[in-house]
Order: structure tokens, then C-alpha cells, then sequence
């Protein structure tokens, strides 16, 4: 009975996406959400990631205007054309109804190279007129391609079957949760540097008191279903607690080094859990293993020289 929540938990964890933790609201705007608006909204955002955060997408992300229903259909039509070997289908079939529930704005999908954003999530939980939405619909657009981007350039976007292989290892779990916390808190913090870019309002950054106070599931008062709301609520929390926790070290990071320094970021994985909660000790990491790989390529350019040395005089 265990393996269904424990394999959604990994999931959540495993498989990049922004969820809100908002509040729907009552009627807005975002009636007017179509395909056109959001294309609009991409080119918009690929210039603005470019220009404010220096990430450029090596090439152009499909995405996809869907309803959460649809979603899941095509997401299982997709799964059903793998192999058997792939480990998606038996993956993706145990975890859609939470990768695709109420609460989830978009999600870029790494073995389809394509990006969903959720209608009807997005219409139940973006307020306010026109502007608002729009500024709404560019912050999550601009988080999902930022995930986009880290599967092109770095390869770091774990594939939905490989969470077969996670619970076979559980021991592999601490490594995937500061991996991820790293790529949501990026992304989450690489948006907000595009939407200053554009001159547009960013997506509220949760913090770790927003996170003690998530419900996005209520049980009904029996064991049954309160059992099941406390699992997701759970999962849930562990979703936000790495925006939280990755977007302070991404900050930092950037300061730091920019956009050029995540390739020594992803070079050093895995993060420990002390490295993501202080970005200054993964730094003093870094900067011993540059010294030892500095001195390494010294002795070895010096070992070249004698050899060549020797063979002259010989």
C-alpha cells in the first residue's frame, strides 16, 4: 500500500515543474487564456531569459495549452509508444494524478522536450486583470524554460523512468533532493531575473513559513482520506521547501560567478544538504578541487617536459 504515495513522493521530487501553493481565485482574466497569448508570451520569454538571466535555449520548446484531463491523455499515449524497457509507462501511470492534480501551473517534460502549462489550474489561480495574468502566465512560462534549458545544455533533468531506478535505491534519495531543490530554486530565481528583464511583476517566491502552512489536499474526516491528504500535503511541502532552499543558493551563485558558474554547479554534483543551505560551502569545495586540478595539470605538464627532455638528450 506504500508504494503508490512513496513513488508519486519521488515523483514530485524527480520531475521538474511549478506548482502553486495559492489560494484559486474567483474570476479574472485568465478566461481569456488561448494558444495564441501563450506563444506570444514564449517569445517574450526566450528573449527576456537570454537578456537577464544569460540563458539562451540552444533550440525553440514546443508548449503545449492543455487541461489537466488532456494532459494526462497525451501524457499516457505517449508513455503507451516506449518500450517496455523504458520504465516510463509504469512511472508516469502511478504518478499522473498528482504530476497533473489542482495545484500543478506547468511542467516541462524532459522525455518529450515539450513544455504544458495547465489551463485550468492557471484560470483557478490567477487573479487580478489582464496585466496581472499576463505577468503570471510569463513567470511560470519563464520557470519551465529555464528547466528546458538545463536538459539542453547540462543534461541534468532526471527522466520520469528513471524513478524506477530510485526506488530500487534508496540510499539515492538525498542526492535527488538537493539536485532538484538546485533546478527549482534556479529556475525560480532565473525567472524572476527575466521578468525584471521584461519590466514585468514576478512570481511570489514562497518562504519556508508560506511552506509550514500548504494544504493542497483536505481529508473528509475519516482515516482514510486524511491519511491520503497528510501524504500529499507532505509531498507537496517537499516541492516547495526546494524552491525555497535552491533559489537562495542560485541567488547566491549568480551573484557570484552568473550563468557561467552553474557549469562548475552541475560539474559538482551531487550537493550535499550543508552545500545547498550555505552556498559558501559548496564554494570552498569548488575552489579546493580547481586548486588540485590546477596542480595536477602542472605536475602532469611538467612530467611532458622532462619526457621530452630526456628523449633529446638520449
Amino acid at each position: 500500500m506504500l508504494a503508490r504515495p512513496t513513488l508519486s513522493a519521488l515523483a514530485v521530487l524527480a520531475v521538474g515543474g511549478l506548482a502553486s501553493a495559492c489560494a484559486p481565485a474567483q474570476g479574472s482574466a485568465a478566461d481569456d487564456i488561448d494558444q495564441a497569448w501563450l506563444d506570444s508570451l514564449y517569445e517574450e520569454s526566450v528573449e527576456a531569459l537570454q537578456r537577464g538571466a544569460g540563458i539562451r535555449l540552444a533550440e525553440p520548446v514546443p508548449v503545449l495549452l492543455l487541461t489537466a484531463d488532456a494532459a494526462k491523455e497525451r501524457r499516457m499515449a505517449f508513455s503507451e509508444q516506449l518500450d517496455e524497457d523504458a520504465g516510463v509507462t509504469a512511472a508516469m501511470d502511478v504518478v499522473a494524478d498528482f504530476v497533473f492534480s489542482d495545484n500543478m501551473l506547468g511542467r516541462y517534460l524532459p522525455d518529450e522536450k515539450v513544455v504544458y502549462v495547465i489551463e485550468d489550474v492557471v484560470r483557478r489561480h490567477s487573479g487580478g486583470d489582464r496585466q496581472g495574468v499576463e505577468d503570471f502566465l510569463f513567470g511560470i512560462l519563464s520557470h519551465e524554460l529555464v528547466h528546458a534549458y538545463d536538459d539542453q545544455t547540462y543534461a541534468v533533468m532526471p527522466l520520469p523512468g528513471d524513478l524506477m531506478e530510485l526506488v530500487a535505491d534508496p540510499a539515492q534519495m538525498g542526492a535527488l533532493q538537493t539536485r532538484m531543490s538546485l533546478l527549482e530554486g534556479r529556475a525560480v530565481y532565473a525567472a524572476e531575473l527575466a521578468s525584471a528583464a521584461a519590466g514585468r511583476e514576478p512570481l511570489a517566491a514562497p518562504s519556508l513559513e508560506d511552506v509550514a502552512d500548504t494544504q493542497v489536499m483536505r481529508g473528509k474526516g475519516d482515516a482514510a482520506s486524511d491519511l491520503a491528504a497528510g501524504l500529499v500535503n507532505a509531498v507537496a511541502r517537499a516541492k516547495f521547501v526546494q524552491y525555497v532552499e535552491g533559489r537562495a543558493f542560485s541567488a547566491a551563485a549568480y551573484e557570484f560567478g552568473g550563468e557561467k558558474f552553474f557549469r562548475e554547479v552541475f560539474d559538482g554534483l551531487p550537493l550535499s544538504a550543508r552545500e545547498l543551505a550555505d552556498f559558501e560551502e559548496f564554494r570552498q569545495r569548488w575552489a579546493e578541487d580547481m586548486l588540485e586540478r590546477m596542480e595536477a595539470e602542472e605536475e602532469g605538464d611538467a612530467d611532458a617536459a622532462a619526457g621530452v627532455d630526456g628523449s633529446t638528450a638520449g
